[in-house]
């Protein structure tokens, strides 16, 4: 038996020099620490080949080694057969840590020459992953690595832009690429590039082709002009990829890159505008020029907000040419409802499609009231003050301003008087002067009215009134009509009742008071002068009164009396009672040209049947009066007797004496006296005479602040309004 093992023995090692001998090849372990890997990338095609070298071929037998008879151990018949001249290939994802290939190569005489093995994989084999793959090699019981391929798609030297404006439909997007000379961007053959876009409001699965599929190679960037109504007709942000796939591999679609554009009209002016004839349809223009849209203009509108953000009026704009470019409008402040405000303008499209899109620029109108500057001129000679409203506005033109005027005690105010001037169209300088109404602090207060006749407040200012602002005060003699006379002044005003002044008494049998009294026929005025002890001449007067004469200017009847047929005051000197006697009446029955009787209050003979008296009624009331008689005051209207006011006609009937020089001339309009003429007092609808003592002040005082009387005397002779 150890016999026979021997024998084995040797029989195995002659059989292995043999195969040496023949040349049989077999990897010897002996040789693994001379193994070398190494591999080459490209990328271009896609391919990496590898190589390993330092290999010797060994002897491949399908059987075990037989063993060593004298080892002591039993044969395993049924132990598998060892594997030789065989190297394993094992290609990992690195990214994933995945093997994707792994396979055995067989070594043959053919392929392992000189030692050294040669093979390659393409992106098909790892199934078009794109990805950095480690190659190694399994040789027994070692791992050798040849090293990394690069199959990566080097997205980060590829960049996408997209150029054009946000109304524009046309749009240049570009692959951009980074890639050095010679490098490749995208690995293997049959890349194609598309673009597709999506509403950035939306999923990316509903992203469109709006950028043709275009070959890709080497290091090249792209460049597509696309129309961006191809991906949908939605305004605001969008999104834009670049998308990879490929001819080989219809799985392929990989997005590269990714940017961003906008869909929104735009303008290039957008503005308010204000013309003379813009105002005088009290109304301002919107114009827009410029206009663009990525789906054209079908008609443009203008909402109009208010300061409070609320919605007034919407308008349509009016096409000016062919292209849609340019619009205006009119807008009246009717459609605003009058109201003075700042307005924000906003510009709506519809589109082509049938779409609205608001524009993201506004303009505004400012229809509100510019205050001006109020200035005042204050003139010390003439004591007056000139109000002056410089640069004031309201839309539609100022039609007219208000200087009101107070006096302020503390924190009262007293309205005091009334300025009006109208005005013209853009008039930038609107004025009044009025005197001044004595020292003080006052406050004047300028309005204007609207086109549309709305009364606003534009400006305030205070001022003070110093004594050297008041002018002449006291007595002055000063010419007139070619005479001198005596007057008396308060604050530059001429006094046309010195009365109380002078402390005169009323008539009486132990005071006698001989006045000279003019009648202005021409003028309507009455004027009472009292002699001047200074110059012993009847140069100083005392009062004017304002009047109605006859309604005729001629008579047949002679001038020393009037006939039922006659409406004419006589010319002529005459005197209070010319007949020599008193005769004054408090009410005196009168009759008519027409047969009528008419009572007057507070008559005094002048001659015949001519008398200074009130307004005659038609009874024996003080509420029998109607205003469109009295307010003919002033002008001829009698039937020939001189009517007054009942104030007027009560001071000559209580001051002046019998024998008193009365003169009725033909006189002058334009000239009534050194006093001159006096304001009336107008009614409306009122049925007494407003300086009748017998009607209580507060009744006069009702009327006046409800405008039914234009002012009134109170009972103790202060003027109130005129």
């Amino acid at each position: 038996m150890k016999e026979r093992r021997k024998f084995a023995k040797h029989l195995l090692i002659l059989c292995a020099v043999m195969i040496t001998a023949l040349g049989i090849p077999s990897v010897t372990k002996a040789d693994e620490t001379n193994y070398q890997a190494a591999l080459s990338t490209n990328r271009a095609e896609g391919k990496v080949t590898y190589t390993v070298k330092g290999l010797v071929l060994g002897q491949e037998d399908e059987t075990n080694p037989t063993p060593d008879p004298d080892a002591g151990t039993q044969n395993d018949t049924n132990a598998e057969p060892e594997k030789k001249n065989i190297i394993k290939l094992v290609v990992t994802s690195v990214s994933t840590k995945k093997t994707v290939i792994q396979k055995e190569i067989q070594l043959t005489p053919e392929n392992c020459i000189e030692g050294s093995y040669t093979g390659s994989f393409s992106l098909n084999d790892v199934n078009y992953a794109y990805d950095t793959y480690s190659v190694s090699f399994v040789i027994g019981d070692k791992t050798i690595s040849a090293g990394n391929a690069d199959l990566t798609i080097h997205t980060n030297k590829i960049s996408m832009t997209i150029k054009g404006e946000n109304s524009s439909a046309s749009r240049t997007m570009s692959l951009v690429s980074k890639e050095g000379a010679g490098g490749v961007l995208i690995p293997g053959s049959g890349n194609q590039i598309s673009i597709m876009a999506w509403p950035a409001s939306a999923n990316e699965n509903t992203a469109k082709i709006i950028g043709a599929k275009t070959n890709i190679t080497g290091n090249n960037g792209l460049a597509w002009a696309t129309d961006v109504r191809q991906a949908g007709v939605l305004y605001g942000n969008w999104n834009a990829k670049l998308v990879l796939t490929n001819t080989a591999n219809a799985r392929i679609n990989v997005k590269l890159a990714q940017a961003s554009y906008a869909v929104s009209p735009a303008i290039t002016t957008f503005v308010t505008k204000k013309t003379t004839a813009l105002e005088k349809k009290k109304s301002f223009g919107i114009s827009v020029q410029g206009l663009k849209n990525v789906y054209g203009v079908n008609k443009l509108s203008f909402r109009i907000y208010n300061s409070k953000g609320s919605k007034v009026t919407t308008v349509t704009g009016q096409r000016k040419n062919t292209s849609g470019s340019q619009f205006e409008a009119t807008v009246t402040m009717k459609k605003l409802k009058n109201k003075l405000d700042t307005y924000t303008i906003k510009a709506v499209i519809t589109d082509n499609n049938g779409n609205t899109k608001i524009l993201d620029k506004t303009a505004t109108a400012d229809q509100r009231a510019k205050a001006g500057s109020l200035s005042i001129t204050k003139k010390a000679k003439k004591a007056a003050c000139t109000y002056k409203l410089t640069n004031a506005y309201l839309p539609g033109n100022i039609k007219k301003v208000e200087f009101v005027l107070y006096k302020v005690k503390g924190k009262k105010q007293k309205k005091q008087d009334t300025f009006t001037v109208k005005s013209t169209a853009g008039k930038k300088k609107i004025s009044a002067t009025a005197s001044n109404l004595g020292i003080g602090t006052y406050l004047i207060k300028a309005y204007g009215y609207t086109a549309w006749n709305k009364r606003v407040f534009l400006n305030q200012e205070k001022y003070k009134l110093k004594k050297k602002d008041m002018g002449k005060n006291g007595w002055f003699y000063e010419k007139y009509n070619g005479k001198k006379y005596k007057l008396y002044y308060k604050d530059n005003k001429v006094q046309t009742d010195v009365t109380k002044l002078l402390k005169l008494k009323k008539s009486s049998a132990s005071n006698i008071n001989n006045f000279y009294i003019e009648v202005n026929r021409a003028a309507g005025t009455v004027t009472i002068f009292m002699k001047n002890e200074e110059t012993g001449k009847y140069d100083l007067p005392v009062k004017t009164c304002t009047v109605s004469v006859g309604r005729d200017i001629s008579t047949n009847a002679g001038t020393g009396a009037l006939t039922l047929d006659s409406s004419y005051t006589p010319l002529g000197n005459y005197s209070i009672c010319t007949n020599g006697q008193s005769v004054k009446y408090t009410m005196k029955p009168m009759l008519e040209p027409d047969g009528s009787t008419v009572y007057a209050r507070w008559a005094t003979h002048i001659v015949g049947n001519v008398y200074f008296h009130a307004i005659a009624v038609g009874s024996q009331s003080h509420y029998a009066l109607s205003s469109s008689t009295y307010n003919r005051l002033g002008t001829p209207a009698s039937a020939g007797c001189i009517r007054m006011t009942v104030a007027d006609a009560k001071w000559i009937y209580d001051y002046a004496s019998t024998g008193s020089r009365v003169k009725i001339m033909k006189g002058n309009a334009k000239k009534p006296g050194p006093m001159g003429k006096n304001a009336v007092i107008k009614t409306n609808g009122v049925s007494y005479d407003p300086t009748d003592p017998a009607v209580p002040d507060s009744r006069k005082k009702a009327d006046y602040k409800a405008k039914r009387i234009s002012g009134y005397m109170k009972k103790n002779g202060t003027r109130v309004g005129y």
